[in-house]
């Protein structure tokens, strides 16, 4: 396919496939590099809502995974940080304690209370590799975080309605990544297999069910219910002239003030076009397309750089660890 047709491809399948694409359209050293990667069919998927999670088997990759994940898991339960772990068919689900009391621990201990992010650490460290034996793998966790996740750390009173299907977490485990070099206009695909005891992925499929676009007009879960905009017409002026006046008062140094406005996507209009359309009409350094499944998508771009990662320190393999093969 090229290094465009590579990221191409993928901007296509991702209009109906779960999985991701991360694009870097600027080189600048020391800031910016023009490196892209993406994947579709991921053999695991990690999504979280308040205290519970599910880690679920997308194919039967996913499946050879599970073993491990209930295994890390269940030391988890065993170090106080879930209460409740359980396997049912393809999904491991878990549940966080709640979290300690403030005030009983340090500032520096807060990211550490048990929260969804306990788990994730626990992912991190179970598919952990050495990088000075098998090199850059781009083996991950990729997805999104919702920002209703500052209530793990923080008991903030909440004042908006939520809606109680939203996710909080969303990640997938990618084990067939493309990568591009658009600098050298080259690109290739890493493949990864996992082997846990006497199972192990090799040979078998990478295909999941698909999550495909669904048109407004198309989506049961719509109901045929539309509101163009969350905030009534006005009420975002007024919510600025009164982060004014708290300014003046001295009690706010800072605030994000916001509103949703919506559009209805028709079969022609799926993610895919809104994300070359914003990409040709906003050229910045990084874009983003996420096929969240459950007909949830993520399609950006952004001047800034939403992650650096200057040194990875891994542990030792350990007894019972999964094997990473190339």
């Amino acid at each position: 396919w090229g290094s465009e047709g590579a990221i191409e491809r993928l901007v296509d399948l991702l209009d109906h496939k779960r999985g991701a694409l991360l694009t870097s359209g600027y080189e600048f050293p020391g800031r910016y590099a023009r490196w892209s990667l993406g994947f579709v069919n991921p053999p695991l998927e990690i999504s979280g809502t308040g205290s519970r999670c599910k880690i679920t088997a997308l194919n039967a990759r996913g499946q050879v995974l599970l073993e491990p994940v209930l295994e890390a898991m269940n030391r988890l339960k065993d170090s106080g940080v879930l209460s409740k772990v359980s396997l049912d068919e393809d999904v491991v689900e878990v549940e966080v304690v709640p979290p300690s009391e403030v005030g009983s621990f340090s500032e520096e201990e807060r990211s550490r209370q048990p929260s969804l992010f306990s788990v994730v650490r626990s992912l991190v460290d179970l598919f952990g590799y050495s990088s000075d034996e098998l090199g850059d793998l781009q083996l991950g966790l990729y997805g999104a975080f919702g920002y209703d996740l500052t209530f793990q750390f923080e008991p903030i009173r909440k004042s908006q309605e939520r809606d109680p299907t939203q996710r909080d977490i969303l990640l997938y485990l990618a084990d067939e990544i493309v990568v591009v070099d658009q600098s050298r206009h080259s690109s290739w695909t890493v493949s990864l297999d996992f082997s846990y005891k006497s199972k192990s992925t090799k040979g078998l499929p990478h295909d999941c069910e698909p999550a495909p676009f669904l048109a407004f007009e198309h989506n049961p879960r719509n109901e045929g219910k539309f509101s163009a905009r969350d905030t009534p017409k006005g009420d975002f002026t007024r919510s600025v002239d009164r982060a004014k006046h708290e300014f003046k008062m001295g009690n706010l140094f800072e605030a994000v003030l916001s509103q949703t406005f919506r559009e209805k996507l028709d079969k022609e209009t799926p993610p895919s076009v809104l994300f070359r359309r914003l990409r040709s009409r906003n050229p910045s350094p990084y874009g983003f397309l996420i096929n969240l499944g459950e007909d949830e998508y993520l399609v950006g771009a952004s001047p800034e750089m939403f992650v650096r990662c200057e040194k990875v320190e891994n542990n030792e393999y350990r007894a019972g660890a999964i094997r990473v093969e190339t």
